[in-house]
């Protein structure tokens, strides 16, 4: 049986994963896991997981990366640092906010025999499910992921599924999440944008208007360049189960050892 990844990142939202994590981490089994990435909160999330969950660390049900270089908010790079620190050969994202119940890993399981991506968006785009996308991992990796050149926010899922489209690759469509999702006001969405716009109405415009922008833009990329981002992904140094690393652009894992003098120095890869 292949191993399910459900890659989740979160900044800030503390509140949320103390609703779903728990819950999430409880349906799971020895054939699954979560990939966790705290990239850059302030809130205190990353002390809350190893207070809380550091059994689950031990037993790699759960992975956690914690990004301890200065990084700004983009949902394209977190994403794909969630399914970059994974295992599975099934990655399927699962946003901070979503529940994932017995009766859904068993829906995706039936996906991942026949091998093909799938889709588990309820048809709203106000309840939180749109990003509920699983890929097969070498689909995910050979494509290139998600598109790190967007805007941070907005559309990343839409041109993902796109791009994979356009190689006559479908999706199935599997049935609404059991479980909704936690709700975030429009403001909360864009919180970490640093708009300071704390108008609901304001900030649903500035959110549709940086989509507007990527979904342009991927268009122009996927008609130009074809649907395979060759770029490579983002370098992090950070803590990888409490182990200092540095992940590359191109996946490589640099890990750090002292020195008699106490100094870390680079080891092979």
């Amino acid at each position: 049986m292949k191993k399910i990844s459900f890659c989740v990142t979160c900044r800030n939202r503390l509140w949320q994963l103390k609703q779903t994590l728990g819950k999430n981490l409880s349906v799971l089994s020895d054939d699954e896991e979560i990939a966790l990435v705290d990239y850059g909160s302030t809130d205190g999330l990353s002390d809350w997981i190893w207070s809380n969950f550091k059994e689950f660390i031990d037993s790699r049900k759960l992975v956690f990366f914690e990004v301890k270089n200065e990084v700004f908010w983009n949902v394209s790079k977190a994403k794909n640092l969630a399914h970059r620190i994974s295992s599975g050969q099934y990655l399927f994202n699962l946003d901070g906010d979503n529940f994932i119940a017995s009766v859904d890993v068993q829906l995706i399981y039936k996906v991942v025999e026949r091998n093909r991506p799938c889709s588990q968006w309820s048809g709203s785009m106000l309840d939180g499910s749109f990003g509920r996308i699983g890929v097969p991992r070498s689909l995910f990796f050979e494509i290139g992921g998600y598109d790190e050149a967007m805007l941070p926010m907005g559309g990343q899922d839409i041109d993902l599924m796109k791009r994979i489209n356009s190689l006559g690759i479908s999706f199935a469509k599997l049935p609404n999440p059991s479980i909704d999702a936690v709700q975030n006001s429009d403001v909360q969405k864009i919180s970490e944008m640093k708009t300071n716009l704390e108008n609901s109405e304001s900030a649903k415009s500035f959110y549709g208007q940086i989509t507007n922008l990527n979904l342009m833009k991927a268009k122009i990329r996927l008609d130009m360049e074809g649907p395979r981002r060759r770029e490579g992904f983002s370098t992090y140094n950070g803590l990888f189960n409490g182990e200092e690393i540095i992940i590359d652009g191109f996946n490589n894992i640099h890990r750090f050892a002292s020195d008699a003098d106490g100094k870390l120095r680079r080891l092979a890869i």
